[in-house]
């Protein structure tokens, strides 16, 4: 091979047979030989090729992690001479690891011809005694992963046939190294999975689809209950799983086969002994040359304990949310009996006991002493202002109920669209607009009395749904189909005539019958004018006390106008003319201007009530018109009467006020 020492054909032909034979034997090596003798079998085809090749060094580097760089891995060298066995060829030659780290090749027939800018090499080359040299890279895939170098100690006119000769067997090195770092690799990533399926307590197992074989890890025999040295395939499988899981563990693996990406599925498995175990399974399929499904790989895990560590934390989670959805209800039901509370002992500051000097009132006052005990439903009837929820204060604090908060509520003053929010109760985003959860006043008056004032102002889908309230005794949140059992005592209150409303179609008979369980009429103050010397005197010292004046007595001409007035307000009237004249007392005794000082025409008063709702019925009908019926707004009818948007719509429901409808 080598024209330097032998130009004999004959000569040159044997020795590239011979040198073909070895190459043939060591790529054969190479192919067969286990990847942990690969190391030994390098260095023995090194020292061949050195004696065949007459070839002195001969050094196999790899390249270094970042690249940039190639140290030592194998070495050759014959006896007196000096191996490479350098951990940096940059160091002892930056040129020549340049040109290797550029992908290519290096010929030097004498040391001596190189040039200048190559002293740095020259200098190594000469440290190993070496005046001739071959160097190829490695190159896998695009990727330089190393490279190895032939040397003479003479100068040595590397031939062609021998140039290619050795990058041949550096081919085979490079492939061999390949392979062995990717079994490496390989068998690397494998104990790495293994030792993390160990730690994370998973069985790994392989599925062989057309051999119908399952290899599995011990971890993952121990999980199903299979001795280690039982033969696996799907039936052996199918036979640990509970009767109750199997067909739907058929289905997922057929699925699966069918072209599901893969599969994450719980199912039960039964040991031999019995006991039963939540595994939870994940895994997907690999294709095999005929594109079809050949194995189907995957990953168990035992999830008993912790399926039923989530059940029994679910249930506390449920019963914590069910605790905590009471306190939170107790809570809000609480806040709402303190505003009532507050709002109760604010409406009876400005209230004396109840007056029972008339021989009506003290028949009124044993009645409620009679009911106050029992469950019975109240309808108490009167006119504005004469004490209706006085009365009702007082059945309640007579009843066995007395120390729970009375609810109040008053039908004129919510709006038709909010009542059944009001009444039942509703849930967050019930509807647009709830915000929040809200508490019905029929859930805070649970185990206590609901008062119901202007009953008769009650819109007719509220009064049906307060009918089945009272038959059923349970309530429905807006926005909860879940019913809630209430124990409510109803007292409801009205100045309207509810027999002539139910025969106007106003009032629903069923819930006037359910409300008239036991009537109580309450008389106007001009049918107890007998009362009014004792509510004047309570009420002078109630209001007295409250504004810092000493008051003693009330002018007889005034008490004697007193008795003698109609009082169409009736008790509020009296209060509110008996407070009007304490703010302008200037002594100890007290005058009080009446709104009229005909007695004639206090009789005709009681007539003029109709003329007055009338009058108040025209002014907002030409308020709207003038406003183009609009109600809110700084340029609405509620902003010049002075009234909440809310109070005008109320009092245009209880005229019958409505838009006009256009021709």
């Amino acid at each position: 091979m080598d024209n330097s020492k032998n130009n004999n054909p004959l000569s040159t032909l044997e020795k590239q047979l011979h040198f073909q034979s070895l190459l043939a034997e060591l790529s054969a090596t190479f192919v067969r030989v286990p990847v942990d003798k690969i190391d030994q079998e390098i260095n023995d085809s090194l020292r061949r090729i050195a004696e065949n090749l007459d070839i002195d060094h001969i050094g196999l580097g790899l390249i270094t992690a970042d690249s940039q760089d190639i140290f030592s891995k194998y070495n050759y060298a014959k006896p007196c001479t000096k191996p490479w066995l350098a951990e940096s060829l940059m160091s002892e030659g930056p040129l020549l690891t340049q040109t290797l780290l550029a992908g290519k090749s290096f010929v030097m027939n004498d040391v001596d011809a190189l040039p200048p800018e190559w002293s740095k090499e020259r200098e190594g080359f000469l440290n190993y005694g070496i005046r001739a040299d071959l160097v190829f890279p490695f190159i896998v895939g695009g990727r330089l992963t190393g490279g190895i170098g032939f040397a003479s100690a003479r100068p040595r006119q590397w031939s062609a046939d021998v140039v290619q000769g050795l990058k041949l067997i550096s081919d085979v090195f490079s492939n061999v190294l390949e392979r062995k770092f990717a079994v490496q690799a390989l068998q690397q990533r494998e104990e790495q999975m293994r030792l993390a399926a160990d730690a994370a307590d998973i069985g790994l197992w392989v599925w062989n689809i057309p051999e119908d074989t399952i290899w599995a890890t011990d971890r993952a025999r121990e999980i199903y209950g299979l001795p280690i040295g039982d033969k696996l395939n799907m039936e052996r499988f199918f036979q640990c799983l509970h009767s109750d899981d199997k067909e739907r563990v058929r289905e997922t693996v057929q699925l699966t086969l069918q072209g599901g990406n893969g599969f994450r599925e719980e199912y039960r498995v039964v040991h031999p002994d019995g006991s039963e175990h939540w595994i939870c399974a994940t895994g997907r399929y690999q294709l095999g040359a005929t594109e079809q499904p050949d194995r189907l790989m995957g990953a168990s895990l035992n999830i008993t304990e912790i399926r039923r560590t989530k059940h029994e934390l679910e249930r506390s989670n449920a019963e914590l949310k069910t605790a905590l959805e009471k306190i939170s209800d107790l809570k809000d039901q609480i806040q709402q009996e303190n505003i009532y509370l507050r709002h109760e002992i604010s409406e009876r500051q400005g209230l004396s006991q109840l007056i029972s000097g008339s021989a009506e009132m003290r028949r009124i006052l044993s009645e409620i002493q009679q009911v106050a005990a029992t469950p019975a439903t109240v309808l108490i009837i009167g006119e504005t202002g004469t004490g209706k929820e006085l009365l009702a204060t007082a059945i309640h604090e007579a009843s066995p109920r007395k120390h729970r908060t009375m609810i109040r509520v008053n039908c004129a003053a919510i709006p038709a669209a909010l009542m059944e929010s009001e009444l039942f109760g509703r849930e967050k985003g019930a509807y647009t607009g709830a915000l929040s959860k809200q508490i019905g006043r029929f859930e805070l008056a649970d185990g206590s009395t609901l008062f119901l004032d202007e009953i008769g102002e009650l819109p007719p889908d509220a009064q049906a749904k307060l009918l089945r309230v009272l038959q059923e005794k349970e309530i429905e949140r807006l926005g909860n189909p879940n019913t809630i059992k209430v124990d409510v005592r109803v007292i409801a209150a009205t100045n309207r005539n509810l027999n002539q409303e139910v025969e106007e179609g106003r009032f629903r008979e069923d819930l006037f019958y359910r409300l008239n369980v036991f009537p109580v009429h309450v008389p106007p103050l001009r049918e107890r004018r007998e009362d009014i010397p004792r509510l004047a005197e309570a009420f002078i010292k109630e209001i007295a006390t409250t504004m810092d004046k000493s008051i003693d007595k009330i002018a007889k001409s005034s008490l004697q106008a007193l008795c003698s007035y109609d009082w169409p307000g009736n008790i509020r009237e009296l209060r509110n003319v008996i407070e009007r004249a304490v703010i302008l007392a200037k002594g100890p005794s007290l005058k009080i201007d009446l709104p009229t000082d005909s007695r004639a025409e206090a009789g005709c008063a009681r007539t003029n009530l109709a003329s007055l709702e009338q009058i108040e019925r025209d002014h907002i009908t030409r308020v709207l018109n003038a406003c183009g019926w609009r109600v809110r707004g700084k340029a609405g009818a509620a902003a010049i009467l002075g009234l909440k948007p809310s109070t005008l719509e109320s009092r245009m429901n209880k005229h019958g006020i409505r838009r006009p409808t256009a021709v």
